[in-house]
């Protein structure tokens, strides 16, 4: 599906009365939950505060990011400059995306921040998960990946906000997205975590022909790689290597770029 590009919104510091486009962070009918997953990492990447609500009527889904609370210091000066990022999994597209504004020197931010969706489809809250990554910004080298969270949006109940107060984990692990056919398997990895998410997806098929104990590995294509030269772009190729771990009888695929 094509999805319209996402809004985000800002509430003013004196919105007026008549401002259609002005979001307000608490519906009416809201659902606490308030902790979806437990972690030992909680008291080192601390956590995250939002609600989610998804409008039927209006195919929108609106994000509303709150705080974090007691985030792992990233910078030298024992704090960090926080954002959010949104993904919704399984997709690519840059509309998938969505980052709330950073806040500087603090390992408490308050955003209260609305992201909203547009165009999404019951069939899509079916089967869609929401990608919450907490981020530290530097403007001299890379953004480090602080913690994440994940919430299937089946969870949701429509025109009902839903309340979550979880613990950041390092990564959730996701399963891989895997389709079949006569000539070969394609395989197809959500990223994880922030450098993964910034340097691209590969796409491959494998055959293998048991009458010449073959195995064919096709590269179909690569998608959103990172940019290596000063251009802006890169010269690809794929190198691979194939891992044979007897006790496992199983074959793990490294690629390079």
């Amino acid at each position: 599906p094509t999805y319209i590009p996402a809004t985000r919104i800002t509430p003013p510091t004196n919105p007026p009365s008549n401002n259609l486009t002005t979001q307000k962070p608490t519906p009416d009918h809201a659902e606490n939950d308030d902790n979806d997953y437990d972690s030992d990492d909680a008291t080192t990447l601390g956590s995250l505060e939002f609600s989610l609500l998804y409008e039927q009527e209006n195919h929108a889904l609106h994000c509303c990011i709150i705080k974090a609370k007691g985030l792992k210091p990233m910078d030298s000066n024992g704090l960090a400059d926080p954002y959010v990022k949104l993904h919704l999994l399984p997709g690519a597209s840059k509309s998938n995306k969505l980052r709330t504004k950073t806040l500087k020197n603090t390992l408490n931010p308050v955003w209260n921040e609305t992201l909203i969706y547009h165009g999404i489809t019951d069939a899509e809250m079916q089967r869609k998960t929401l990608r919450l990554s907490v981020s530290d910004e530097d403007k001299f080298g890379h953004n480090e990946f602080i913690g994440e969270t994940r919430v299937a949006l089946k969870k949701l109940k429509f025109d009902q906000k839903k309340n979550f107060n979880v613990c950041l984990e390092r990564v959730i692990p996701v399963k891989k997205a895997v389709g079949g056919s006569i000539r070969g398997m394609a395989l197809y990895e959500d990223d994880e975590g922030e450098d993964s998410e910034e340097r691209g997806r590969i796409l491959i098929s494998l055959t293998y022909n048991s009458q010449q104990s073959r195995l064919v590995v096709g590269v179909v294509r690569c998608a959103h790689l990172a940019a290596m030269d000063s251009n802006g772009y890169s010269d690809p190729f794929v190198k691979m290597c194939v891992l044979l771990s007897s006790a496992f009888i199983s074959f793990s695929f490294l690629f390079f770029f």
